[in-house]
């Protein structure tokens, strides 16, 4: 929603460096924060987290606001194809659910089928062995937490033409999630 206005009505262009600034973002993270808690419980790295998510909304309420913002679905995907004489099924809805295909398939072929898939898949089972063969791990990491930040933002991004962008508007749900961890 805020760098909507530099890119005009370019959505892809939207989506890319809303991808690219949230990879940095969680680089940046990742080397801040989550790098010293990978030696130590779980629980330590969900409390990082979830103290990070409070730090982050109060920020972004002191920055930004706390009001609700709509954001507009492109002229190119607004509008409906027929299902029948009196029903219609959005293009957008279309459009997000071909990127959630696009992107699956994506992670499929790059944890499946390339160098870099094999060495996150060698590092989740034995990243001392992975160390070990000369694998800098510590970056191989940052980059799959990077990567995990990014497609957390695309799917916000993706999201936020069907449902409206407000604050705290995934608390509820991650509280869930916690309550499951713990």
């Amino acid at each position: 929603f805020s760098i909507a206005p530099f890119f005009g009505d370019n959505f892809i262009l939207m989506l890319l460096a809303g991808v690219a600034l949230s990879a940095i973002f969680g680089y940046v993270l990742e080397w801040l924060f989550f790098s010293y808690l990978y030696q130590r419980d779980h629980l330590q790295q969900v409390l990082m987290t979830y103290a990070l998510i409070l730090v982050f909304e109060e920020l972004r309420s002191i920055l930004v606001g706390n009001d609700v913002h709509g954001v507009k679905v492109p002229a190119w995907l607004s509008g409906g194809v027929p299902l029948g004489d009196i029903m219609t099924y959005p293009v957008y809805n279309l459009f997000a659910s071909a990127a959630c295909i696009v992107v699956a398939i994506g992670l499929y072929l790059v944890v499946n089928r390339t160098r870099l898939g094999m060495m996150i898949r060698a590092g989740a089972s034995n990243r001392d062995m992975v160390r070990g063969l000369g694998i800098n791990i510590r970056l191989l990491y940052r980059i799959v937490f990077a990567a995990g930040v990014a497609l957390a933002a695309l799917a916000g991004m993706i999201a936020a033409p069907v449902a409206s962008v407000y604050p705290g508007m995934g608390g509820n749900v991650l509280i869930v999630c916690f309550v499951v961890v713990v």
